[in-house]
């Protein structure tokens, strides 16, 4: 029987169970040795790589290899270990997914095991984290802490991931799977895009609050995106589990296995509809709540508390800098908790990446000033939670020292961008290179822009919105067109996302700009935002009434190029010598 999930228990997230199991990487091992003696064929071989999240790169021999983090829950000693692998790839970096993962690139299939067999040693897998799976299960970096929350979703997250982690259920899906939970009405587990999407609600009943959740399903992003809908206007947290279990199993009955660019569940809601869906589902649960009664494992609580040190916060006012860096820093990166006295710190990562020296400084800040945790987030970047607010002078000091105390987290200058063609078999343009050049911008003629809310931008390298350009206040996909004969790497323009909970929309494409015009392009924008908005008005909001159609015509000189005589730098990609061609390969994210 499933405890009371109303019922929370204290809980160490510091000392949660391993996700590794050790004999998967000895037949891990045993496939690699069986591949290279040619006794399995290639094909069979990237299934069984990508579900234990290997992923191949453009670059022939190396792969990405993808630390699946559930809930973007890590522990000090879980960074360290982070740090050590981090220090034996080709760039000494890791890199923060906009799927709260970190991944590791040019590595050696060689390689592989002993790194598996090393994070199976703190506690962490990469099953599942590719491939037809269920991949990881995320939530709002925020929850537990989070002032406006009704009630912290990250054990029902964390009971979610353990019940579908190498449960049968979820090994050979139509195509992958993906949830997220909120708990807040910012909704910042952004559960529209999702495939469940998870968001808390209370109710009473006789006399008692009772927890559960509005399960939105059939969400999804890529070139055909789709806003989730609604299944279920209250699912009591004990039939969560089934819920979730039915909802993959009628999608794995009747998802589409003929076709990999309709086989998310977003396309089968297109051709059943939501009632008839919710019918299948209602229907499904029922009979596992029958034959399966007893074998939904038990949702363990926990509640967040403070960490357990004499004199954590002081009696007094803090002692604060005068520094105005710090100042810029404090007012961009740092929030309060619900829990007086304590606050929640943003770690700004530069396009998502992370040195080896960065995640030791990371870990020991984590002990140091907080309870020994982190989250990685949604936006490729770490939090720190539990600062007591009178340390935050001394914590600035010590991120500063290596670089993590850069201001505007989660603002206009904090880009969004997926790896690109840096390394992805399927990315059209060097989406970090505009990424980089973004930031430049806002360093020097837009810094006074840059601490800017309510404003994201989000880069992928093409249609398949890895970075998340659909989400985008200002989104950008990368293509390619001919100008003046020559072939030129492009993004189209996209304006106005907004996730707000049941007003949610996708930005729409207002234009197709070359790359090295973007900059210029998305500074017209923000100059005319920011010359004719009206007191108080947000960019969306702005957008609505200055209209697209206007914006397209400021945006109208940046859609062509002089000769390439007079320009020719226009005419490559960023970081790139060479002329532009598009070069893309057979896509790893399912198989």
């Amino acid at each position: 029987m499933m405890r009371d999930a109303n019922e929370p228990e204290k809980a160490n997230l510091a000392n949660w169970p391993s996700w590794a199991r050790e004999e998967e990487i000895d037949t891990f091992d045993q496939f690699v040795q069986r591949f290279w003696n040619g006794e399995i064929s290639p094909d069979e071989f990237k299934r069984f790589r990508l579900q234990n999240g290997i992923y191949g790169q453009r670059q022939d021999g190396e792969q990405m290899f993808r630390i699946k983090i559930p809930w973007g829950g890590l522990s000090a000693v879980q960074l360290e270990l982070l740090a050590e692998l981090a220090a034996k790839t080709q760039k000494g970096v890791g890199h923060v997914t906009t799927r709260q993962n970190i991944q590791l690139h040019f590595i050696k299939l060689e390689q592989v095991a002993g790194l598996m067999k090393s994070l199976a040693s703190v506690g962490l897998t990469t099953r599942e984290a590719c491939g037809n799976t269920v991949r990881n299960v995320t939530i709002g970096h925020c929850a537990g802490v989070c002032p406006q929350e009704l009630f912290d979703v990250t054990p029902y997250a964390a009971a979610v991931a353990r019940f579908l982690l190498r449960n049968p259920m979820n090994q050979n899906l139509p195509r992958k799977f993906k949830i997220a939970f909120s708990g807040c009405p910012d909704d910042p587990g952004l559960t529209p895009i999702q495939d469940i999407g998870a968001r808390a609600v209370t109710r009473f009943a006789e006399g008692k609050k009772e927890r559960g959740f509005q399960l939105y399903v059939g969400g999804g992003l890529g070139p055909i995106p789709r806003l989730a809908e609604l299944l279920e206007e209250f699912t009591p947290a004990d039939r969560l589990l089934p819920t979730v279990a039915a909802i993959v199993r009628v999608f794995d009955r009747l998802g589409n296995r003929e076709d990999r660019h309709k086989a998310r569940m977003k396309f089968l809601l297109n051709k059943l509809g939501i009632e008839q869906f919710r019918a299948l589902v209602c229907q499904e649960r029922t009979g596992l709540e029958s034959t399966m009664a007893g074998q939904f494992p038990s949702l363990v609580m926990w509640e967040e508390v403070p960490p357990h040190r004499v004199s954590l916060v002081s009696a007094g006012s803090p002692v604060e800098s005068d520094d105005p860096v710090y100042r810029r820093w404090r007012a961009t990166s740092v929030l309060p908790q619900r829990q007086a006295g304590y606050t929640m710190v943003h770690v700004r990562l530069e396009l998502g990446d992370i040195t080896a020296v960065q995640l030791r400084t990371l870990a020991f800040a984590a002990r140091e000033f907080g309870d020994g945790t982190v989250r990685s987030t949604n936006q490729q970047n770490f939090v720190l939670r539990w600062i007591p607010s009178e340390r935050l002078s001394a914590l600035y000091r010590v991120l500063g020292a290596v670089g993590l105390a850069t201001p505007s987290a989660e603002r206009l200058a904090d880009v969004t961008a997926c790896p690109g063609a840096d390394t992805c078999q399927l990315g059209i343009t060097s989406s970090r290179g505009l990424a980089a050049a973004l930031g430049a911008l806002f360093d020097d003629e837009l810094k006074d822009l840059a601490d800017e809310t309510g404003i994201r931008i989000k880069i992928s390298a093409c249609p398949n919105s890895c970075g998340q350009h659909h989400l985008a206040n200002i989104g950008l996909y990368g293509g390619a067109k001919k100008f003046n004969g020559r072939q030129v790497p492009t993004y189209e323009m996209l304006l106005g996302a907004k996730l707000a909970p049941d007003r949610a929309r996708y930005a729409e494409p207002v234009a197709r700009i070359a790359a090295k015009n973007i900059p210029g392009a998305v500074e017209a924008v923000l100059r005319v935002y920011q010359k004719e908005r009206q007191d108080g008005e947000s960019f969306n909001t702005f957008l609505d009434r200055y209209g697209l159609e206007s914006v397209k015509v400021v945006l109208a000189p940046f859609t062509d190029l002089p000769p390439v005589s007079e320009a020719p730098d226009h005419y490559l990609d960023y970081n790139a010598e060479e002329a532009f061609s598009v070069q893309i390969g057979p896509g790893e994210c399912a198989a």
